[in-house]
C-alpha cells in the first residue's frame, strides 16, 4: 500500500478501500480487519472474541437461542462480574462510530438515475427539447 492511498483514506478522498488494503491496514495496526469496517462500534467485544476461545464458544452455543439466550448470557456475565467484585464501570466504553466522509463529486459524471428518468432523458434528447 502506498503513502498516497493511506493519505487519501485519512483525508476522505478515498472512502472505499479494497479488501487487500483493509488487510494491509489491519496488519499495520496489529488488529482484526473488522476493527476498520465502517459503523463497527464493538471494539471491546471484538477484542474479547478474538482473544478468548471460550467467549467464541459461548456465543456459538447461544446462536440459535435468540434474544432469550442472549439475555440469559448477559445476566450470567453480570453475576460473574459481581462475584469478582467488578462493576460495569471498569468495562471500556464502546466508542461511537465515526461518520463517514462525504464522497467528493467526480467531475463530468452524471448521478445515477432510475430507469424512468433515463427513459425521459432519452426521449427529451431525441425530441431535441
Amino acid at each position: 500500500m502506498t503513502h498516497q492511498v493511506v493519505n487519501d483514506l485519512l483525508n476522505g478522498v478515498k472512502s472505499n478501500p479494497s479488501a487487500s488494503q483493509l488487510r494491509g491496514l489491519a496488519r499495520a495496526f496489529d488488529s482484526p480487519v473488522a476493527f476498520l469496517l465502517p459503523g463497527y462500534n464493538g471494539l471491546t467485544s471484538l477484542s474479547v472474541y478474538e482473544e478468548h476461545q471460550d467467549a467464541r464458544e459461548a456465543l456459538r452455543l447461544i446462536h440459535d437461542l435468540g434474544e432469550v439466550g442472549a439475555a440469559e448470557l448477559l445476566e450470567a456475565a453480570r453475576a460473574i462480574r459481581l462475584r469478582h467484585e467488578r462493576t460495569d464501570l471498569s468495562v471500556p466504553e464502546i466508542p461511537e462510530p465515526m461518520p463517514l466522509p462525504a464522497e467528493p463529486r467526480r467531475p463530468g459524471r452524471r448521478r445515477r438515475v432510475s430507469f424512468t428518468e433515463a427513459a425521459e432523458r432519452a426521449i427529451s434528447d431525441l425530441e431535441g427539447t
